[in-house]
């Protein structure tokens, strides 16, 4: 299938689904609580957050909206048990920082071996228990013990139904089956966005309505902190795409792209962050990478492989490219794209499912994502005035409302509560 026959999402239609979304997930209609009021009004639900699915760096954006998440709860609730198979398989940067808040323990729990394994037994230890459970990677274990509470979990997006290809036919009949039974064991399920929503009711039916409530990803744009002072990571003008190397992301037109603005402009150089084909979990068949591309079309010395970066390399990168480029042809929300509106960066990517939504129509967008002559026309426009595709402050202050993380964080526990 390919990406046009996928149900468009236009900005116009969005305009609905963001006032949607805002009444829909916002407690306090997005007015920041002061500290002390954050603290009189903590929830005191007992919530168990399952994250055996965590292998740093290996799994996509689920892994970060995660840890912005539970940044955020770690505020609104005071007892957050989070279950995993080992430590050692989370960020070492972002265990420690979750460390710091008293409310949020990590626990060990489910032993090795494959995750949903793991996730099995954890639920099935008799010395595991709360109000709810939140599993936020779309599994829920077959036996689920009433000591665990309601059950809660996160449906990022249903890819496998859009583009087949990028699966085994192994894969696509174990998520066809777990997504199934997700759906039908837990008492709520959380979509990130109105795309995925829509997708839901189309694959689930109308039966499914009542258990969905729509809450987007929370980001924590201060993960990105750093004392770089004036030090730029690339001593000329750069265009950033951050995205891990999957087929639907759609890295190879930008690479294409970019070989003819490198033709006409001898400035600009391309960063890619993100991890390689081969150090990602889930994933059919054997591919290359992006490398043998970029050394057949003659720029390895124009573009920049980065490889996973940690957030504060990551965000040293957000803060001094010229423009960011996110040509992904399926998202259920697409972080990258939202992070860089909300670091002031002018932002070209797709009108392809999620990302003219939860974008908010701030980016500039393509009308064919395939198309490499108006990739590389768009980005050189772009590098030409790059002041004038920035979003304004009142958009980056406006995006950033709408994804803090303690504001999501709420919604959150509010589901998982009720």
């Amino acid at each position: 299938m390919t990406a046009s026959s996928i149900q468009q999402m236009d900005v116009t239609k969005h305009a609905r689904d963001t006032s949607a979304l805002e009444a829909g997930f916002s407690p306090d209609h997005g007015q920041a609580r002061p500290a002390h009021a954050a603290a009189a009004t903590r929830t005191t639900l007992r919530l168990l957050i399952a994250a055996h699915f965590v292998y740093a760096g290996r799994v996509g954006g689920a892994e970060h909206m995660l840890y912005n998440l539970l940044r955020g709860l770690s505020r609104e609730c005071s007892d957050v048990t989070v279950l995993c198979a080992s430590e050692r398989n989370m960020d070492p940067a972002a265990v420690e920082q979750l460390r710091r808040h008293p409310s949020l323990r990590i626990r060990e729990s489910g032993g090795g071996g494959p995750r949903f394994l793991a996730e099995q037994r954890a639920c099935l230890d008799p010395s595991v228990a709360g109000d709810a459970i939140l599993f936020p990677n779309y599994f829920v274990p077959p036996i689920t013990p009433r000591r665990l509470g309601r059950i809660v979990t996160v449906l990022h997006d249903m890819q496998y139904r859009h583009f087949p290809a990028n699966f085994s036919a192994k894969k696509r009949a174990w998520l066809r089956a777990a997504q199934n039974l997700a759906v039908l064991k837990a008492d709520r399920v959380v979509v990130i966005s109105n795309f995925v929503r829509d997708d839901a009711l189309r694959v689930f039916g109308k039966r499914v309505e009542r258990k969905l409530s729509v809450i987007p990803n929370p980001i924590d744009w201060s993960r990105f902190a750093g004392h770089d002072g004036d030090r730029t990571p690339v001593d000329r003008p750069y265009v950033l795409s951050v995205a891990a190397q999957y087929p639907h992301k759609n890295l190879e037109v930008l690479v294409r792209a970019f070989a003819r603005v490198a033709e006409r402009n001898r400035d600009p150089l391309l960063v890619l962050c993100g991890q390689d084909y081969g150090g990602l979990r889930g994933v059919a068949g054997a591919r290359t990478g992006l490398r043998p591309l970029i050394e057949s079309l003659g720029i390895q010395d124009r573009v920049r492989l980065t490889g996973y970066v940690d957030d504060a390399t990551l965000g040293h990168y957000y803060r001094h490219a010229t423009a960011f480029a996110f040509p992904s042809v399926f998202e259920g929300f697409g972080m990258p794209a939202v992070e860089a509106l909300g670091m002031g960066l002018p932002t070209l990517t797709t009108r392809e499912t999620a990302l003219p939504e939860t974008t908010m129509g701030v980016a500039q967008y393509l009308d064919d994502p395939f198309s490499v002559a108006e990739w590389a026309s768009r980005l050189e426009v772009m590098l030409r005035s790059p002041e004038q595709f920035r979003p304004t402050d009142e958009q980056v202050v406006r995006l950033q409302e709408r994804y803090r993380v303690d504001r999501i964080a709420r919604a959150y526990a509010q589901v998982c509560a009720h």
